[in-house]
């Protein structure tokens, strides 16, 4: 999945399960999180492997179930510590669908079930491909827009554009976490 399609998941459950158990959208301190979560997998792994070459695939220890629990139960503590569990739970339950969508990405067509994403260090999903993170990125970009200029509207493209335009309105419907925050505190600086 790209980075937007993981905090999109990540955002919608998060709201559906805010709304749920707090009867509330998500705040902006709690959409921070979930943006920081849907994406910490693939910003400790890709450039361990694509930049630095610590590691073989860009599925190890930041995408590890061995290594998630300790991460979240870290995140859990601080935030325990500072009074707001809620970012807690954001976090844990955005990296938790970077996982669940790595293993089996429901928007691609051609999606089958990669277990080995997860189980680093015992497996990872094998690789053939070296080079620094902007080659691996633009590649991999490329390839995606190629794909969307030449393939037509796939059931794949149009579920993304769905997705995309349900979150927006979601967001929007929430009251537009974070950027409400920031629009509020440009205010209160121009009156000070």
């Amino acid at each position: 999945m790209w980075p937007w399609e993981h905090l999109a998941v990540a955002y919608v459950l998060y709201s559906l399960f805010a709304k749920a158990v707090f009867r509330r959208p998500p705040t902006g301190r709690e959409a921070i999180a979930v943006g920081l979560g849907s994406q910490i997998p693939d910003l400790v792994d890709k450039p361990l492997a694509w930049t630095f070459e610590i590691t073989e695939t860009g599925y190890s220890i930041g995408h590890s179930i061995f290594v998630v629990p300790v991460v979240c139960l870290a995140v859990y503590a601080v935030a325990t510590r500072r009074g707001d569990r809620p970012l807690a739970g954001a976090f844990a339950l955005a990296y938790g669908s970077h996982l669940v969508t790595d293993i089996y990405d429901p928007l691609r067509e051609s999606s089958r079930l990669k277990p080995s994403a997860v189980l680093w260090p015992l497996e990872s999903p094998p690789t053939g491909d070296h080079g620094g993170f902007l080659d691996h990125f633009a590649r991999y970009f490329f390839r995606y827009v190629n794909e969307l200029l030449t393939g037509g509207l796939t059931p794949s493209i149009a579920l993304q554009l769905g997705l995309g335009v349900a979150v927006l309105a979601l967001w929007l419907i929430d009251g537009a976490p974070i950027a409400a925050d920031g629009w509020r505190w440009f205010r209160a600086r121009l009156r000070a």
